[in-house]
């Protein structure tokens, strides 16, 4: 369990780092690099709390829509009942090559003491090198 939440915790701040965390200006979203053009490659397919950890979970399909093998990292917001923002998580999947999937967990990391919903808040879609 420490190593999952580590794991959570250095993703991310990957994240972060990279694609950042404002909103961008009348979006109510933040936007990282890639963002508009990958919108469409990342579906939200669960999202609940994990009985074992007690923390929120999102599971994301990812699916590379793009001509070029590809990264993706993918921002989740995990909300209590009253819509507030209580912890947020990170989904990677790495070389997926056009037209391939992946299914990727992102973990909260706060005991939301209740039900949650989950919103996609970032994306960031990179050319595999």
């Amino acid at each position: 369990m420490r190593t999952r939440a580590f794991v959570t915790a250095a993703c991310l701040a990957v994240a972060l780092a990279v694609g950042g965390c404002a909103p961008a200006p009348g979006s109510g979203t933040a936007l990282g690099f890639g963002a508009d053009r990958a919108a469409g490659d990342v579906e939200l397919t669960a999202c609940a709390v994990d009985d074992e950890l007690h923390w929120p979970a999102a599971t994301v399909r990812i699916t590379n829509h793009s001509a070029t093998t590809s990264n993706y990292v993918v921002q989740i917001a995990f909300l209590d009942g009253a819509g507030r923002q209580i912890t947020e998580g990170v989904a990677a999947a790495s070389t997926l090559a056009p037209a391939q999937d992946a299914v990727e967990q992102a973990q909260g990391t706060a005991d939301p003491q209740g039900p949650v919903s989950c919103r996609v808040v970032d994306i960031a879609r990179y050319a595999t090198p």
